[in-house]
């Protein structure tokens, strides 16, 4: 792949990971917003939206770039595909969950509140006197790093269905060549 190949797969790539990286976003996001209190923060907002927007580029240009993720006949590219697609079905899930005492049980609730542990226990180990204030008076960084931090964990679940969708994918292609070497044998070929 040449650079005018990354160019045509990379649009393509940035429309399907901006649809399901803010589909996966919706539910954290709204859990910021609501109980977080962070709708009346616009820094915060904004925070959280580049850092969705980080996500969004990493996505699109990783897969883009040469190798088995821009192909999109390569098992790693399918499963990625696939894994994004269910993980899309549980941010869905997790939506409809936020409003319901079923949020506990959200991927996005316990990623989104170790995150938060993780970014002000760091803080604190590098200003001794820093006191977490609420998350609503948090500053663009504090945001913008807890966002990151908790995309990387979901990324880390969406790697791992990925992987699993690896496993079902490779089964699917088996059985599909089995059936057609079978099949081409009784034909006499």
């Amino acid at each position: 792949m040449n650079a005018s190949s990354f160019t045509t797969v990379f649009p393509r790539q940035l429309r399907f990971w901006t649809f399901h990286c803010c589909l996966n976003a919706a539910p954290s996001f709204v859990i910021a917003l609501l109980f977080l209190q962070l709708s009346e923060n616009p820094a915060a907002i904004f925070a959280m939206l580049c850092g969705v927007g980080s996500f969004i580029a990493l996505y699109a240009t990783l897969t883009s770039l040469p190798g088995p993720l821009s192909d999109e006949q390569n098992i790693l590219s399918r499963s990625l595909r696939a894994g994004a697609q269910i993980r899309s079905w549980i941010a869905g899930l997790s939506l409809l969950a936020v409003f319901t005492p079923a949020l506990t049980i959200s991927p996005d609730f316990w990623c989104g509140n170790i995150a938060v542990r993780m970014v002000e226990s760091a803080i604190k180990s590098f200003r001794p006197g820093f006191s977490a204030s609420r998350m609503e008076h948090a500053d663009f960084f504090r945001i913008y790093l807890t966002t990151i931090l908790e995309g990387f964990f979901l990324s880390f679940l969406l790697l791992m269905i990925s992987f699993f969708a690896v496993m079902v994918i490779q089964k699917k292609d088996r059985r599909r060549a089995f059936r057609t070497a079978h099949s081409l044998t009784k034909i006499g070929c």
